[in-house]
């Protein structure tokens, strides 16, 4: 068994495909699972003990644990299901707060589902979304910051800004854009969904009021369990999107329990962390980027396309323009993931951005140069 055979045994993924996207919903070790199942063992044996004496103990040692991987306290971070629950709560919590005409500033990489939950917010409170115009393809990412800067108005109230984009893999610069905000006595929320595992993160230094990110894409838990960070000085006003017996009690307390469901995902983040660190933990990462500019590289010469940004902007995941489309649009960019799915076995996200179509791939631990070539030679110049 050659070690990709043996790391990719280490998975559900089915055999027969080149699969490329790691990134849209991660991919859960078998080892995770499985402990997975324990904690749900563990509920149906004594619902009521289990619900009302293990699991508040579990929870808030599960935080402490994250927040040591994250640099941040186990008393500032909740779970939550994804990162749009998050940026929900978040939101959601501030609509007291937006006046007729406050603006909410974001840019033109936001996720599709974050930019619906602000148009919700403005046309629920009088507010109003300002989405910057940042370039790609870029150069550098002074190029970001200059254009959010300019977005910036005596109106803004908010600010919502991608740690790393989905559409493009870039890492935006945060720590120079959260700074510009804090100048201006702007709140920052930052929508950080693929960060966690795939960048070195200290919470507590990096000068956000909110921070949510995800543990199910590159920290290797299961689908559904994601953490939401707050400054203590925003945690009174901050409350999960279901209110339930906490409510006000504490900022722990209420997104500890919102109901009934299913907490495994949850608890089963250390058990994800063990299998992060065993298999290298920073030389996972460094190995993870390498790949990702490599397959990068490979598409970028085979498809006679230039590098849309830095290396140093990328992360796990780098885009580059699609060889073969007519437009960029959705249609397009779904007739093309289709095509490499269904005739290619190539699972690979076609992402339509800026009216061009951009291939986003993924590198993760059980992927290998070899199935960026195959992704390649489907489309050689």
């Amino acid at each position: 068994m050659t070690e990709h055979t043996q790391i990719r045994s280490e998975f559900y993924l089915e055999d027969g495909m080149t699969f490329l996207n790691h990134g849209s919903f991660g991919a859960v070790p078998r080892s995770v699972r499985v402990a997975q199942e324990e904690f749900r063992l563990q509920y149906e044996r004594q619902p009521i003990r289990f619900a009302m004496r293990e699991l508040p103990v579990l929870l808030r040692s599960t935080a402490a644990t994250l927040g040591e991987f994250i640099g941040a306290r186990g008393e500032d971070i909740v779970f939550v299901e994804n990162a749009s629950t998050g940026i929900n709560a978040v939101i959601r919590s501030l609509f007291p707060h937006f006046k007729h005409g406050d603006e909410i500033l974001t840019t033109s990489q936001v996720y599709g589902a974050v930019r619906q939950t602000i148009l919700y917010a403005a046309a629920c409170t009088g507010a109003r979304l300002v989405e910057v115009d940042v370039p790609f393809p870029v150069a550098h990412e002074d190029e970001i910051v200059a254009a959010f800067v300019a977005g910036i108005s005596e109106r803004t109230t908010l600010a919502v800004i991608d740690h790393i984009t989905s559409p493009t893999g870039i890492i935006f610069p945060i720590e120079k854009m959260i700074a510009a905000c804090k100048e201006r006595g702007i709140a920052v929320l930052i929508d950080g969904a693929h960060a966690p595992g795939m960048v070195e993160l200290n919470l507590d230094a990096l000068g956000a009021d909110w921070y949510t990110g995800n543990c199910h894409k590159w920290l290797f838990a299961p689908k559904g369990c994601a953490f939401l960070w707050t400054h203590p000085s925003r945690q009174a006003e901050t409350h999960p999107t279901v209110i339930s017996h906490k409510y006000k009690v504490s900022y722990t307390e209420e997104f500890d329990w919102t109901g009934t469901q299913d907490f495994s995902a949850f608890l089963t983040v250390p058990n994800a962390l063990e299998f992060y660190q065993l298999h290298g933990g920073k030389a996972l990462r460094e190995r993870n980027h390498a790949l990702a500019i490599e397959a990068r590289n490979i598409l970028s010469t085979a498809w006679n396309k230039p590098a849309p940004s830095p290396d140093n902007m990328l992360g796990f995941m780098a885009a580059i323009e699609a060889p073969v489309f007519s437009s960029g649009t959705l249609e397009e960019s779904v007739k093309l993931h289709d095509y490499l799915w269904d005739t290619h076995r190539i699972e690979v996200p076609v992402m339509p951005f800026n009216d061009t179509l951009w291939i986003r791939v993924s590198a993760q631990i059980y992927n290998v140069r070899e199935e960026y070539e195959t992704l390649a030679r489907v489309f050689t110049i």
